[in-house]
């Protein structure tokens, strides 16, 4: 049976053991973005998101090599990647770093070629065919941990196989400088992956940061704003922002100068942008031989 086979016999068959709910679901996916919008705006009463703080303004200037990157769909934007190495570097004792949602391991070979140590819990490759992942899909996982550039240690990084939102994250045994989030974007589960990992902070220093606050610089992503604020308590609201120029939001006790953005916003920064590129030989999939 076909992938998208497998999907509508299982919606239709939840939409037979559960109707009503399942009819909500349909109801809410149509207008979600205007069911999240709403729900924030009366809610939390952030009809613009959250404030924005400057990249420059929070790292004190920016200059990173971003190394691997694909330019392929569903990757972390450049300045994405740039903010998390930044944010590792500066840790004066090693970032030891923590990210969920591996994808093509993109971020996560970026962020340890700064890090002390570095944890990745993703989806093991039975789990994502069960959630119905197409083979080709599955195969990406972790790609630029066994491609790239040569003599980079791996030996820091150490991959959990497992889905984070059953995942008992205090077996891990430790706390963390920096963590990101860029699992299930799924309001609910957004939600969850930050109550679970909010205790696993360092100190007063660490930082948290979620990938696809936004669907672009300028706009949110109200459905992950939503899980967000639901995950977070009402307390620490104040502690969080957009970044610029970023489609992350990001969590600190560092009291930020932030300001409300509407679209379009006027550019007050300029970046540099230098291109190089070269031919991959890439090894099989994980758990597969050539």
């Amino acid at each position: 049976m076909h992938t998208r086979d497998k999907r509508l016999t299982r919606a239709l068959g939840y939409l037979l053991r559960k109707p009503v709910k399942a009819l909500k679901a349909i109801h809410r996916d149509r207008f979600q973005t205007r069911y999240w919008q709403q729900l924030v705006c009366g809610t939390y009463d952030m009809p613009d998101g959250l404030p924005v703080t400057d990249i420059l303004d929070l790292l004190g200037g920016l200059d990173e090599t971003v190394q691997p990157y694909a330019f392929l769909e569903a990757s972390a934007t450049v300045t994405d990647i740039a903010l998390l190495k930044a944010l590792a570097r500066r840790c004066a004792h090693g970032c030891s770093y923590l990210e969920v949602g591996r994808w093509r391991g993109e971020s996560l070979m970026n962020v340890a070629a700064v890090a002390r140590s570095c944890v990745s819990v993703s989806l093991s490759a039975q789990q994502m065919r069960q959630a119905g992942f197409s083979d080709s899909m599955i195969a990406q996982d972790g790609f630029f941990l066994r491609n790239g550039a040569t003599g980079r240690s791996t030996d820091h990084i150490t991959c959990i196989d497992a889905d984070t939102q059953t995942f008992d994250f205090s077996t891990l045994g430790r706390r963390f400088d920096l963590i990101f989030i860029d699992g299930d974007h799924h309001s609910e589960a957004v939600a969850r992956d930050t109550r679970s990992l909010l205790p696993l902070l360092r100190d007063e220093n660490s930082v948290m940061v979620w990938h696809d606050y936004a669907q672009s610089p300028e706009k949110p992503r109200w459905a992950v704003l939503a899980g967000i604020l639901q995950g977070m308590p009402a307390a620490e609201h104040r502690h969080l922002y957009h970044v610029s120029n970023t489609l992350c939001a990001l969590y600190t006790r560092t009291p930020l100068h932030a300001a409300t953005q509407r679209f379009a916003v006027t550019p007050r920064t300029e970046f540099s942008v230098r291109i190089q590129a070269r031919k991959l030989h890439a090894a099989p999939p994980r758990g597969e031989t050539s």
